[in-house]
C-alpha cells in the first residue's frame, strides 16, 4: 500500500492492521494464534519521497516516484516512475505500461531499476521460500497446494480485489485457488473482482507487485483497490474501508501457511459455547460452517461445491500442533444440511485447570481439503471447574470488524493529516517472538522462516515490523 504516492488509505490500514493485531494478543483468541504461529511483515511506505509531494501539492495527484534521472525531457512535475509497473515481471509490456517518461505509468529503464522496487524485491526474497521461487518464462507451471504466504499489495481507489494475471486477461496455472480467495476476500469488503476471465478485468497492468511475488516469488498473491478516492474522505474510512478490509486482512492472514489449499477448504462462519446451567462440567458447542458462502458471489467458485464433511474441535492446542493424546472431538451435524450447523454436548475432562481456555475448531470437506482454523477463548470456574457463562470474548466471526482494544485515534479529521501515520516508537512484548524488522537478515530470523507461514503487507519510507 502507499505504492502509489497519492494513495492516502493504504497505508493508514496498513497501520491500523498492526494495531489491531498488537492490541488483540491476548484479547481475541485468532489473533493471539495467529501471532504465536506466523511472521507478518509490513512495509507501511514504499514511496515515500513521492508521498510527499502528494500531501504537500494535492492539486498535482502525484503518483509516481520522484527519481528526476528517469524522466528526462520531463518537466519538474510529471518526472519519476511508476513504482508498480517496474518489477521484473511483463516488464516493458506497453499494453500494461508506458515507455514515457512523462507519463504516470512509465515503467522506468529497466526492469527494479528504481531503489524502492529493489528493496521490496530484496525483502521479499529473504522473506519468501527460495525454494518456491520460479523462472519469470513459466507463467503455465503450477505453484501448488503447498506453497507458503500470501502477498498483498493495498492500493487505492474504485473498491476491486485483484489477482494474477495481471499483465494480461488470462488465467493463471492456479487460478481455481486465486479465484477462489479473491471471493472470499470480497465476501468480507463486497468489492469487485479485477480478476482474468471477470467482466470488471479493466486493464492490464504489466510489471506490478502482485504478477512478480506470484511469478517468480512463488507465492499466493492478490490485491485490493480501496475505497473511492485517491484522497480517501475520512468518515468513508472510518464507516467503509477500514471495517470491511481489516477482516479481510484477516482471512489472508489465516490461510496464509498453505493458501492455495485452504482457502479450498470450508470456513468457520461462527463458534459459540454454552454452557450447561443445570449441570457442572457441561457445555454445549455450536459452530456454522460452510464450504460455499464465502465463494457464492460472483457467480460462485468450484471450490465451494463439496460440502463440509465434518469440524474437528481441539482444547488447547492449535490443529497445527496435535499430538497423539491432546483432547480433540469430532462434531455431528445438525439436521440433514451438512453444510451449516454443527453440535456438540460434552462433558468438561476432569482435571482441565481453572482459569482461560482456547478452543479451536476447523472443517473439512468432502473433498479432503481443511478449511482455515477459528478460535474461542473461555473461562473455568475456579470453585466447580465449570465453564463460563460467557467466553472470554467474543468468537471471531467473519462478518465482525475487528476493532483495537483501545481506539488508536481519539477524533475523526474530516481532512487528511498533514504528514504520514508516523511509526510506532514501541512495538510491545505481548509475545516473546515480537522482533524489529531490521533483524530479518539474522540467522536466527531466516530459521523462524523456516518453520513459520509469512504474510507480506505492502504499503508506501521502508519502515518494516515483523511480529513472528
Amino acid at each position: 500500500s502507499g505504492v502509489h504516492a497519492r494513495e492516502y488509505a493504504p497505508p493508514e490500514l496498513a497501520m491500523r492492521f498492526a494495531e489491531t493485531l498488537v492490541d488483540g494478543y491476548n484479547v481475541d483468541a485468532d489473533i493471539t494464534w495467529l501471532l504465536q504461529h506466523t511472521e507478518i511483515h509490513l512495509i507501511i511506505y514504499v514511496n515515500p519521497d513521492g508521498r510527499y509531494v502528494a500531501e504537500n501539492d494535492k492539486e498535482l495527484f502525484w503518483r509516481k516516484s520522484l527519481n528526476p534521472n528517469q524522466g528526462d525531457g520531463c518537466s519538474w512535475n510529471n518526472t519519476g516512475v511508476d513504482l508498480n509497473r517496474n518489477y521484473d515481471f511483463a516488464w516493458g509490456d506497453t499494453d500494461g505500461s508506458s515507455s514515457d517518461p512523462c507519463d504516470n505509468e512509465y515503467h522506468g529503464r529497466s526492469p527494479r531499476s528504481e531503489p524502492e522496487t529493489q528493496a521490496v524485491v530484496k525483502y521479499a526474497q529473504d522473506l519468501f521460500p527460495e525454494e518456491q521461487r520460479k523462472d519469470p518464462a513459466d507463467i503455465n507451471v503450477e505453484r501448488g497446494e503447498e506453497i507458503m504466504g500470501i502477498f498483498v499489495d493495498i492500493h487505492a481507489s474504485g473498491g476491486y480485489v485483484y489477482f494474477p494475471w495481471g499483465f494480461e486477461d488470462s488465467r493463471s496455472p492456479d487460478d481455481e485457488a486465486l479465484q477462489a480467495l479473491g471471493r472470499k476476500v470480497s465476501h468480507f469488503n463486497d468489492y469487485k473482482l479485477w480478476a482474468p476471465g471477470s467482466p470488471d478485468f479493466a486493464y492490464p497492468a504489466a510489471g506490478d507487485g502482485s504478477d512478480y511475488m506470484y511469478g517468480v516469488m512463488g507465492v499466493a498473491s492478490f490485491g485490493l483497490e480501496l475505497g473511492e478516492e485517491f484522497y480517501e474522505d475520512c468518515n468513508r474510512f472510518e464507516d467503509e474501508v477500514a471495517p470491511t478490509n481489516l477482516p479481510a486482512l484477516l482471512y489472508a492472514l489465516k490461510i496464509s501457511k498453505k493458501p492455495f489449499s485452504l482457502v479450498k477448504g470450508p470456513d468457520i462462519i461462527d463458534l459459540v459455547i454454552v454452557p450447561d446451567s443445570e449441570q457442572d462440567g457441561k457445555m454445549k458447542v455450536s459452530v456454522v460452517a460452510s464450504d460455499s458462502l464465502m465463494v457464492k458471489s460472483h457467480g460462485g467458485s468450484a471450490t465451494g461445491d463439496q460440502g463440509v464433511a465434518k469440524v474437528q474441535l481441539y482444547l488447547d492446542v492449535h490443529p497445527d500442533d496435535y499430538n497423539e493424546g491432546d483432547m480433540s472431538w469430532e462434531m455431528l451435524p445438525v439436521g440433514s444440511n451438512s453444510d451449516s450447523h454443527f453440535e456438540l454436548e460434552m462433558i468438561f475432562p476432569n482435571g482441565v485447570s481453572s482459569g482461560r481456555h482456547t478452543l479451536y475448531a476447523q472443517a473439512m470437506d468432502n473433498d479432503d481439503y481443511l478449511g482455515p482454523v477459528s478460535s474461542i477463548f473461555f473461562d473455568v470456574d475456579t470453585a466447580s471447574n465449570k465453564p463460563s457463562a460467557s467466553p472470554s470474548n467474543a468468537p471471531s466471526t467473519f462478518d465482525r470488524y475487528f476493532q483495537p482494544t483501545e481506539t488508536p485515534t481519539t477524533k475523526t479529521t474530516t481532512e487528511p493529516t498533514s504528514s504520514p501515520t508516523p511509526a510506532p516508537t514501541y512495538i510491545g512484548s505481548a509475545t516473546s517472538h515480537l522482533t524489529s524488522g531490521n533483524e530479518n537478515d539474522d540467522a536466527s530470523d531466516n530459521a523462524s522462516n523456516a518453520a513459520y507461514p509469512s504474510v507480506a503487507v505492502v504499503a508506501s519510507v521502508l519502515l518494516l515490523f515483523c511480529l513472528a
